[in-house]
């Protein structure tokens, strides 16, 4: 078992070797708006600490699909290493079907099949069957020295029981088991005609986020909005995307090349 420790912005500053935790959940994204700078930060170091991690995502009313790969664009640089979640509450929840769009959509992507959070009363008031039968593990939250109760999960792989002095988890497993949640379950192949493997100018399809670094861990800040026209360098393969890299403002920054985002113009 492992105690687990989960930070957001709301933490900014704080040093990962003063807390007692042998893993970490940090927030990555919310919506399709909010990008957690404290993300990489925390990340870095829990692996200087060689401690497991995970990262997750705050869903809202917006799009799922949207949403999916909204985190998933910010996320990239971690896959393969971290465990994925989706964090259902609050003013984000849309019902279980909703949720399963969003998990369905982030494992067809990565291969990886996501957690999702949840309190015990939510785990326990909507239809989630169709979650379990997809193999999504859930971490509940109950505030309480009593186990949480969940009716349609055989098990839960975490259980959140305070918020105090942080929010605090047990995993039910060891680094092993981590690791295999964060690990693909199937082998993502990159689809070619799904990207643009030629050309030189692109227009875009819809809001782009403009990554500064080619693992695309990183935002740069900057979005091209719908319809902008750009001229790139050179393109660029990893194992799950092909992107472009782009001279702006005298930097190097870097977009996606999906069909679905970008049209070739030359």
């Amino acid at each position: 078992m492992l105690k687990v420790i989960d930070l957001s912005n709301h933490q900014r500053g704080m040093s990962l070797d003063t807390l007692k935790a042998d893993a970490f959940i940090l927030k990555a994204t919310e919506g399709t708006y909010f990008i957690d700078d404290t993300c990489d930060t925390f990340v870095q170091q829990a692996k200087k600490l060689n401690k497991p991690y995970g990262v997750y995502h705050f869903l809202d009313q917006n799009d799922v699909i949207k949403q999916a790969d909204f985190f998933l664009t910010h996320i990239k640089g971690y896959l393969g290493e971290a465990i994925l979640v989706l964090d259902y509450e609050e003013y984000g929840k849309q019902g279980a079907q909703k949720a399963k769009e969003f998990l369905d959509y982030v494992y067809k992507q990565t291969g990886v099949k996501p957690l999702i959070y949840m309190n015990e009363s939510d785990a326990n008031s909507d239809d989630w069957l169709d979650v379990v039968a997809g193999d999504y593990g859930l971490w509940v939250a109950k505030y309480s020295q009593h186990t949480p109760v969940v009716k349609q999960w055989p098990s839960y792989a975490m259980w959140q029981y305070t918020s105090t002095p942080v929010d605090t988890s047990y995993f039910y497993g060891d680094k092993l088991a981590w690791q295999q949640y964060a690990t693909p379950k199937k082998t993502i192949t990159q689809q070619k005609d799904a990207y643009h493997t030629t050309g030189t100018r692109f227009e875009a399809l819809r809001t782009l986020v403009i990554q500064a670094d080619e693992s695309f861990k990183k935002a740069s800040g900057m979005h091209f909005s719908k319809s902008t026209v750009f001229d790139i360098e050179q393109i660029c393969h990893t194992k799950t995307t092909t992107h472009a890299c782009i001279l702006y403002n005298h930097r190097k920054v870097f977009v996606t090349l999906h069909k679905d985002y970008v049209r070739k113009i030359d």
